[in-house]
């Protein structure tokens, strides 16, 4: 009888706290949170893989503006990180190219200028290779959190509920496909 065998995927959490900007006004509500990690540099030492790069952070909000109209902002911010993963085949003197992508995301206003947001980046596929051969670069792969219900008519906005985070939408723009 054969058994699969199932490999761990290494995973890391990013916390943190994002502030918005002093020229920006303050959050009604918000529409998307978009997040694409990126890694910079990749260094493979015996057992182990350090990645350090960062993860850049798109919001899109409804501002709380209070004239007949509220002004959709956006704002971009940048989460750096340095991480380093337990990889049993990694060798010194070899290079490494990474798929990586973020699993989850929760981002929860906790008040008008602030955002908290939990990031879960999965990296689900490592290459090595000796120092001499040629790698392609790391492949990273977006996260959109769409805050808008997919049965509210032109306009409506739904409130904010963390469940719509904690799975990548079939439909992330909401288009309509009839």
């Amino acid at each position: 009888m054969s058994r699969k065998k199932y490999r761990r995927v290494p995973e890391f959490t990013v916390n943190n706290t994002l502030s918005i900007p002093d020229d920006k006004p303050d959050i009604e509500f918000l529409l998307r949170v978009t997040s694409t990690p990126v890694i910079e540099q990749c260094i493979v030492s015996t057992r182990q893989i350090r990645i350090t790069g960062y993860i850049n952070i798109f919001t899109e909000y409804v501002a709380a503006v209070r004239t007949e109209t509220q002004p959709v902002t956006f704002a971009l911010f940048k989460l750096p990180f340095d991480q380093t993963i337990a990889y049993s085949h990694a060798r010194t003197d070899m290079n490494a190219c990474l798929k990586c992508n973020i699993a989850t995301q929760f981002p929860q206003l906790s008040n008008a200028r602030e955002i908290e947001l939990r990031l879960n980046v999965k990296i689900s596929s490592v290459k090595l290779a000796r120092a001499n051969h040629y790698l392609p670069p790391h492949e990273c792969k977006p996260f959109l959190a769409n805050f808008l219900a997919t049965g509210n008519p032109p306009g409506a906005v739904s409130a904010y509920h963390t469940e719509h985070c904690s799975v990548q939408p079939n439909n992330p723009l909401n288009i309509s496909t009839s």
